[in-house]
């Protein structure tokens, strides 16, 4: 074979196999600075990191309304034990840190997120977090530690059995903030234009320690094939009614549940909720 033609089909098999970094080197060639720990990671950005002077993503999820609303409903996290599933890039466990936290434990399962929350750590100089590559189902069956807060931000309509996630949670931590998408017969009929995921009437009864709910079968289709793709572990995930949502923590034994309806979000309603055990 001429050597022309072994270097082609050698540079191919590495693109399959994504050992080769696609337009961009693998060596940073300036001084030190935060934008070329930023660029290291090679997935966009979707947060904006407060690092004045550096280009990130758009989002403001590092002063989210939606955390200070759940911070000041939560009263005081002084001193607190947090964990934190699936955060994302970080910006959550900043504010929790900043908010006073003891420690947080933040356990995140899309490896490109993973490291885009060490950089974080390192930029922010983030001494109380720490950060866990792992599935977050399985980090709360394994581990016997106890939390004063569990943070679950964005991760629950993820899941493809989320009541199993909300009995986890039951048995490690006394303080509860939800952010997640719920499932709405009305907002997500087939024929609105934010039913496209949803497969007309797929929808299961299930029943988890006594407790009976539907879950309404949500398909992420081609958008997992993407690196850009920061969806559940799955090819597909089951999304809880807001009542089922509700009543599930409840048989859990959770208390003083508050929440907060949103139901203009692009990508279908969607609710805050915060809660207590004990």
């Amino acid at each position: 074979m001429r050597p022309s033609l072994q270097n082609a089909i050698t540079t191919l098999q590495a693109l399959r196999a994504g050992e080769l970094y696609r337009g961009r080197s693998r060596f940073a060639t300036g001084a030190p600075d935060a934008q070329s720990a930023l660029d290291s990671v090679t997935v966009a950005w979707a947060s904006k990191v407060p690092v004045p002077g550096t280009t990130s993503g758009v989002a403001e999820l590092f002063d989210d309304a939606r955390a200070r609303w759940a911070l000041e409903r939560l009263g005081s996290v002084e001193g607190a034990r947090c964990v934190e599933l699936g955060p994302l890039e970080g910006a959550h466990s900043y504010m929790l840190e900043r908010a006073g936290a003891e420690h947080v434990t933040a356990v995140e399962a899309n490896r490109d997120a993973y490291l885009k929350c060490l950089v974080v750590k390192e930029l922010l100089g983030l001494g109380r977090c720490s950060f866990l590559c792992g599935d977050v189902t399985e980090f709360l069956r394994s581990t016997d530690e106890q939390f004063d807060l569990c943070w679950c931000a964005g991760i629950l309509y993820h899941m493809v059995e989320p009541v199993e996630l909300l009995e986890l949670i039951s048995t490690r931590a006394r303080r509860l903030y939800i952010w997640t998408h719920y499932y709405d017969a009305a907002q997500l009929a087939p024929g609105q234009d934010k039913s496209r995921a949803f497969s007309a009437g797929v929808a299961t009864r299930a029943q988890r320690a006594g407790f009976d709910y539907t879950l309404h079968r949500h398909d992420y289709g081609a958008a997992t094939r993407f690196r850009t793709f920061w969806g559940g572990t799955r090819g597909f995930s089951n999304w809880l009614e807001l009542e089922d949502l509700v009543g599930a923590l409840e048989h859990f034994g959770w208390r003083d549940i508050e929440t907060k309806l949103d139901e203009t979000h692009p990508h279908g309603p969607a609710v805050d909720l915060v809660a207590r055990r004990g």
